[in-house]
């Protein structure tokens, strides 16, 4: 099988995957993405921009399906991984820390959460100008899980 076949059949199943997302076959999208990790790897290694966008879809599926430690398990090693290979600016590893932080929130962790959304801060503060609306909307939802219950 040619490379260019390879990639038609990977963009083929990662819209398969969405497809499958999109109208609310979360299990049946997240095993596709499953696939879809192993397939990317396999043809175009673990670091290709790529194969850590399919894992972003992964985690972001689970999420969707409420399966927060799940996601936050894809999430991790995601995150570390995307920061060394795409810088820890990237627009990509400012998406996955957001996600991670909403992840946590939403699977009862609101210090990790905070402390996810402290990093992203930072990362935001070295590319964006102060009175950004991100930086923000990032600093009120800070305060908002720092809040006294």
């Amino acid at each position: 099988m040619s490379p260019v076949r390879d990639l038609e059949e990977l963009a083929a199943g990662n819209a398969s995957a969405q497809a499958k997302a999109h109208a609310g076959d979360f299990r049946g999208a997240a095993a596709e993405f499953r696939s879809l990790v192993k397939d990317h790897v396999a043809a175009m290694g673990a670091d290709d921009p790529r194969t850590l966008g399919v894992r972003l879809n992964l985690a972001r599926v689970l999420g969707t399906a409420k399966q927060f430690r799940k996601a936050i398990e894809v999430c991790e090693p995601l995150l570390r991984d995307q920061a060394r290979v795409l810088g820890p600016e990237h627009d990509d590893v400012l998406e996955t820390t957001q996600l991670l932080a909403n992840l946590r929130y939403q699977a009862g962790d609101a210090e990790g959460a905070v402390e996810d959304l402290e990093r992203l801060l930072a990362a935001l503060s070295r590319v964006l100008m102060p009175t950004h609306d991100r930086i923000t909307k990032v600093k009120r939802d800070i305060a908002y899980l720092k809040r006294p219950t």
